[in-house]
This record gives structure tokens, sequence and C-alpha cells, in this order.
């Protein structure tokens, strides 16, 4: 939907100027070590990008198979250092959310932002304001130097973000809560995770199972709030809009649904050997923790009875599972009768609409 990046050593480079990198599915390296090769740079503080869905992202309900009731996910290159979970290669960015409320298709509705860990909410819409001179060559006002000049920017311009503590100055990020602890002490912002190898289902660098597809394996979240990368997820870090809170108030937005979400580089540093602290983008998935497959529901024989024979009973236990691990009203997409078709009653179009809305690549 939009690129604005701010001056960083990458702005110019098109392994990482391309905004189409944080389109599709993620190319993930592992929990110890990243893969660059399909990523988007927001340059230094205040970049930005923000990147549509091609239809409205339910706030869901906690259910057995999504307990923390989690949203979607955004990938970057973030790493663990030197295996240890709470040591992170990590360049923070802010999330913001926003709803298509005037149904245009632009994200020109009201933003709300997700505080995370170390942004009050009554202050979270508080912005801090970065002048950057493209004449300017002695680092007080970066660019360093022209290469670090984002592409169409010249003379004197100024970015805006809400600024993460010292803490996330980095470039190695340690938990706040202690090098041997369990509990995460940084969630709720863009790039502190890792993204997986695709099929790693136990973060080990290894691919486990190559028939999972990108769609299934970077749709499973990790619990943002245990350390590590929960087995069977593809990492990344992931988001609940009902964290979303009004910028203006630092009251609970109370979002059904988001389209949008913009993500803004909240580090404001140089680093003498690896230059601006950058947030990277590689992905941005909706959770969809259901299963999809009859396989993964009942098993490879797709026989839930047990009775040797695939039939109608096995379907009608295969529905009954489903709907176990998502409920018929959160397929319905926000419409608040519950009716899938939109008509505010359910009934028996709605019963389809749910059906169809799993049933593709079963």
């Amino acid at each position: 939907m939009d690129y604005d990046p701010a001056p960083g050593q990458n702005v110019q480079n098109p392994a990482f100027s391309d905004p189409s990198g944080a389109l599709g599915s993620p190319v993930g390296g592992g929990a110890t070590a990243a893969d660059n090769t399909k990523l988007v740079t927001l340059g230094g503080f205040g970049g930005s990008i923000t990147l549509g869905f091609d239809h409205p992202i339910a706030n869901h309900a906690a259910t057995a198979a999504n307990p923390l009731g989690l949203d979607f996910i955004v990938f970057g290159n973030a790493f663990f250092v030197g295996g240890n979970p709470n040591r992170r290669w990590a360049e923070a960015a802010v999330v913001f959310v926003s709803r298509d409320a005037n149904g245009n298709g632009l994200a020109d509705d009201p933003w709300y932002a997700i505080p995370g860990s170390h942004l009050p909410a009554a202050a979270a819409g508080a912005v801090v304001t970065r002048t950057w001179d493209s004449n300017t060559a002695d680092g007080t006002n970066p660019p360093l130097q022209a290469a670090w000049v984002p592409p169409g920017r010249a003379g004197v311009w100024t970015t805006s973000a809400s600024l993460l503590p010292a803490l996330f100055n980095g470039p190695v990020v340690s938990n706040p809560l202690g090098l041997g602890s369990g509990e995460e002490g940084i969630f709720g912002y863009a790039d502190c995770s890792p993204t997986l190898v695709l099929g790693d289902l136990d973060g080990d660098g290894i691919t486990d199972d190559d028939s999972l597809p990108a769609e299934t394996f970077y749709t499973r979240p990790d619990n943002p709030f245990l350390v590590g990368i929960d087995p069977g997820s593809g990492g990344g870090d992931a988001m609940d809009i009902s964290w979303a809170v009004d910028i203006t108030t630092g009251e609970p937005a109370g979002l059904m649904s988001i389209d949008f979400v913009k993500l803004v580089c909240a580090v404001d540093r140089v680093n003498a050997t690896f230059g601006e602290a950058s947030t990277e983008i590689g992905g941005l998935a909706e959770v969809v923790v259901a299963s999809r497959r009859l396989a993964d529901l009942v098993g490879p024989g797709g026989d839930p009875p047990g009775d040797g024979t695939v039939d109608g009973s096995d379907f009608i236990a295969f529905i009954n599972a489903f709907a176990a691990e998502l409920p018929l009203a959160d397929v319905a997409g926000g419409d608040p009768q519950g009716g899938v078709s939109g008509d505010g009653t359910v009934d028996g179009s709605d019963f389809i609409a749910f059906i169809n809305s799993f049933a593709e690549g079963n």
C-alpha cells in the first residue's frame, strides 16, 4: 500500500529495497541464522511500510486450537544469538493496525497502535520526530553517505515514530526478565523473533516435514509470552488485534477486524560496525490454526469412527472436529449475527459458506 523507508545502508540495494519482499510467504533461515534472500528494509528510525490483506482479518476469540486468540504474524530476519533464545538479533518496529471503515480499499482510516511490552498504552501514540539531511555527511543528521539516501529523497525531511527504550538499541537485545527466563519480556513488535526454515517443526534448522505448504506452516502462531519458538510454528511475531489501542486516548480500540498493517522502525541507533538499526520485513500472515485437511483432524486413515469405512459418519466427525477448533462465529468474519453469508441470519447458506471456507485444498 505504501513504502517510505528512512535513510539506511541498504535502501538503494535492490535486494533490500523492493517492497514486494514483504509480500507472499517468508523465507526462513532458522532460529539461529537469518535468511536475507526475501526481505525489504525500512531503513532507519521512522521508516515504514503499509501492507493490506485481500480480506478482513477477524479478531479471533480464544479457542482450544488458538488459546491466546492471536490474529496475524509478522516475519523478519531476527535470530537467536549463540542459540540462546533470551538473546536475539532484533531491529524492532512498532505495529499499527487499521480497519477499512469507509470501504474504499485505501489505508486512509484511523490507525491504532499495538503498544507491546515496552510502550505504555497511554503513550503509544506519542511520536518522536527525526530530521534527515541528504546533504549532511558528518553524522549529525545522517545519512552518513549518499548511498544511505532513499531513492527520491533530497534535502531536509523528517520521519516520526514511537521510540522504543534503549533496551532495543542492540543490535543484540536481551530478555529483560533474565538470560535464563522461560517467560518472554519482549513481545508485540515486528522483527524480534526468528523465521524458521519451512517444515522445521522443532526449530533445529532441519526440515522435518517437506510436505507442509508455506500457507500452513507460516500461519501457526508462536506463543509470544514464552521464550523460544513453539513446536509446529514457523516463528515470527504473532499479534492479537485486541492489543491495539486508540493512539489519542490509550484506550482499547475494540476492533472486530482489520484490513491494513503499518510497520514503523522504532529504534534510532547507528552502530559503528553494523550500521543503522533497521527493521527488515519478509512477510505478513493471517493466523489459521484450525486444520483444513481430514487427515490432520482424524488421522491418516480418514476414518474417525474406526469402522473401517470412509462414509457419511466420517464426514460428520470431520465437521464436528473442525467446528470444535474453528467455530462458525470465527468463520463469520465479523458479521454481528454470525451469518457467514452476510444476511444477518445463521441458516443453510451460512453452513454452505462455512463448508466452503475450509473445503478448498482438502
